[in-house]
């Protein structure tokens, strides 16, 4: 079916979503202005790795800037001779135990930053915005599914998840009672190729494969809504869609817990994971399980990859990638 190109504004376009989305944008023939501050939240040359990739494509040209300095935007306003149809706002600053370390950085860049996206969308009259968020606000949920929409009930138990929440919050009141349309998408810990190298999935990849000790904070029993890559991006791809102001869920339907991710790990690479138990994380959650009733009714997305298929597609990528990534901070 032949696409209309449309001229789609990406920020955090060197992040592990980010980055995914551009590509797909990119492979249906869209202009893609990607924004990134390559920020220290995790390994930036990473960060670097994915965007010398997105450049290859002659229809991605990017930014780097920081978001919480309105002027930088209105640099980017003067220079360009078009206006964006559509802005998929996905920069933030990720990390729950750093932000309690640096809440001024997440605050600066999680809501201010999120406050400015707002602020140029109105400026100028650009008709949706895509804003990610995060499962975090919810904190612990215990044993019960999340309702989307309802935040008079959530109590984001982190200045990451704060900051957040903030985001969402300023977005919808600068936005009210405009013609743009605001979709708030939460995501459930996302992972799969090119992923975050401070987040779990692939982590515990490296140290399993390298032999390292496997850094397991508490007895494992977590769970967690584990959400493949390209699950997210088909959703974000059917925003574009999307002509309501709405909040969606963005996560797997069945938990896993941390042990069994680590051992299907183990499985993959037939190797035997060393794990080294340690204190519980300050805030862990228990369990985080969505609730995807809206998502489903919107968009007619619901997740396709199970964590077995998505860890063996990643310990795969990681074999691909190895001399690539293996001297990444944190890892």
């Amino acid at each position: 079916m032949f696409t209309v190109s449309k001229n789609i504004l990406v920020t955090g376009s060197s992040g592990f979503i980010g980055f995914n989305l551009s590509k797909q944008l990119l492979s249906e023939g869209h202009n893609v202005t990607g924004i990134d501050s390559f920020n220290e939240a995790y390994d930036p040359s990473f960060k670097r790795i994915r965007q010398q990739i997105l450049k290859k494509d002659s229809n991605f040209k990017d930014y780097e800037l920081n978001l919480d300095i309105y002027k930088n935007l209105e640099h980017i306003r003067d220079t360009e001779d078009f206006n964006y149809d559509i802005v998929f706002h996905l920069a933030a600053r990720a990390g729950v135990r750093q932000s309690f370390l640096d809440p001024v950085s997440y605050i600066k860049d999680n809501a201010i930053g999120t406050t400015n996206i707002a602020n140029f969308v109105k400026e100028l009259g650009i008709k949706k915005l895509v804003l990610a968020s995060t499962s975090s606000i919810y904190g612990n949920s215990g044993t019960n599914k999340m309702v989307e929409g309802v935040d008079e009930k959530i109590e984001p138990p982190s200045i990451y998840a704060a900051s957040k929440l903030s985001g969402e919050v300023f977005a919808k009141n600068i936005l009210e009672n405009s013609e743009t349309n605001v979709i708030i998408t939460r995501f459930f810990t996302v992972y799969g190729p090119f992923g975050r190298p401070d987040m779990s999935v692939l982590r515990f990849i490296h140290w399993i494969v390298e032999g390292k000790k496997v850094n397991l904070f508490g007895d494992g029993k977590q769970s967690r809504s584990f959400t493949y890559i390209d699950d997210v991006t088909e959703l974000l791809i059917l925003c574009k869609s999307v002509n309501t102001d709405c909040t969606l869920n963005v996560g797997n339907n069945q938990t896993s817990t941390l042990i069994e991710v680590i051992q299907y790990i183990e499985e993959t690479t037939n190797t035997k994971a060393n794990i080294d138990y340690q204190e519980r994380a300050y805030k862990d959650p228990d369990i985080v399980l969505p609730c995807l009733e809206n998502t489903k009714n919107i968009t007619g997305w619901s997740p396709k990859t199970d964590i077995k298929s998505g860890v063996e597609n990643t310990v795969k990528w990681y074999f691909e990638n190895r001399d690539l990534i293996k001297n990444l901070k944190y890892l």
